[in-house]
């Protein structure tokens, strides 16, 4: 039987990866998903630890919105960029709709 992909919980993740191996080139030290961790914990999230990096990397677990704006925060990004990547990659709402639209 024929295994069925394994649908990602986030749509950051992947983003966050790049976000946090960029940010430890940005300030010529490397960022550790451990790291990251402690710096949502110092903001008062602390149940974040490295495992729950890992899965929000990986795509395994979902991000609220609250989170995603400490992750930006964390990672001196913009909270657009974890969702969409560079801004020349950022869709529009024509190009979101129809796939929203089919979602329902």
């Amino acid at each position: 039987m024929k295994k069925l992909p394994t649908l990602r919980q986030n749509a950051c993740g992947e983003h966050v990866r790049i976000a946090r191996i960029n940010y430890g080139r940005r300030h010529y030290t490397q960022m550790t998903q451990g790291d990251l961790a402690a710096k949502m914990q110092l903001k008062g999230l602390d149940y974040f630890d490295r495992l729950t990096v890992c899965r929000i990397e990986s795509g395994a677990r979902q991000v609220s919105d609250i989170e995603l704006m400490y992750l930006a925060a964390a990672l001196e990004v913009s909270v657009e960029y974890l969702l969409y990547g560079p801004v020349d990659k950022i869709p529009s709402f024509h190009t979101i709709a129809p796939i929203v639209a089919d979602g329902e």
